[in-house]
C-alpha cells in the first residue's frame, strides 16, 4: 500500500518536489564525479540542504534510524580507507553520510549493496574486455547515486528497506 494514500495533496506534492530535486543533484553529483573522480563538496551542501527541507514530507523514516543512516556507510568506507588509501574517495564517504541522513541506516545500507552489485559488474566487464587492470580504479559515485535513488524510489513505493533483496533472490 502507498504511504501518501489519504495523507493530502499538499505532503505528497512537497514530497515529488524534493524528490526532482534530489535526484536533479544526484544525477550531477553522478555526471561530474564519473568525468572526474571527485564530487564537489558545494553540491553535497546543496543535496544536505535539500534533503534536510524534504524531511518533513517523509516521517516515516524516524530520526534516530536517520541518524544511524549518517554513520552505517560512511564509517565503515572511512576505515576501510584508513587500512587501504584510496579504496574509497572522500566524496564518496560524504556523500554517503549526508544520503545516510535522509534514507536512514536500512535504506542507506540497501543503497549501499545496490551500489557495490552496480560497480562490481561494471568492473567485471572492464577487465573482461581488458579496458582496466585490476589495480586501476574508477569512480564510485554514479552507483551510488543510483543506489541511493533507488532506496529513495522505494520510499516513494511504500516498501520496506530490504524489499529488492527479498523478492530478487526468491527468484534466484
Amino acid at each position: 500500500e502507498n504511504i501518501y494514500a489519504g495523507k493530502g495533496k499538499r505532503r505528497l506534492l512537497m514530497g515529488m518536489f524534493f524528490t526532482i530535486c534530489i535526484f536533479l543533484i544526484l544525477f550531477l553529483i553522478a555526471w561530474i564525479d564519473g568525468k572526474t573522480k571527485r564530487i564537489p563538496d558545494r553540491l553535497l551542501a546543496v543535496l544536505l540542504a535539500a534533503e534536510i527541507c524534504a524531511v518533513p514530507f517523509f516521517p516515516e523514516i524516524e530520526m534516530a534510524e536517520r541518524g544511524m543512516g549518517i554513520l552505517c556507510v560512511s564509517v565503515p568506507l572511512l576505515m576501510l580507507n584508513l587500512i587501504r588509501p584510496g579504496a574509497f574517495g572522500g566524496g564518496d564517504i560524504k556523500l554517503s553520510a549526508v544520503s545516510g541522513m535522509f534514507l536512514g541506516w536500512r535504506r542507506m545500507a540497501d543503497a549501499f549493496l545496490l551500489a557495490l552489485f552496480m560497480a562490481g559488474g561494471y568492473a567485471f566487464r572492464l577487465l573482461a574486455g581488458k579496458k582496466k587492470g585490476r589495480r586501476d580504479c574508477f569512480a564510485f559515485g554514479p552507483f551510488l547515486c543510483m543506489g541511493i535513488m533507488t532506496a529513495f524510489f522505494m520510499i516513494f513505493m511504500g516498501k520496506s528497506p530490504g524489499y529488492l533483496y527479498k523478492h530478487v533472490s526468491c527468484h534466484m
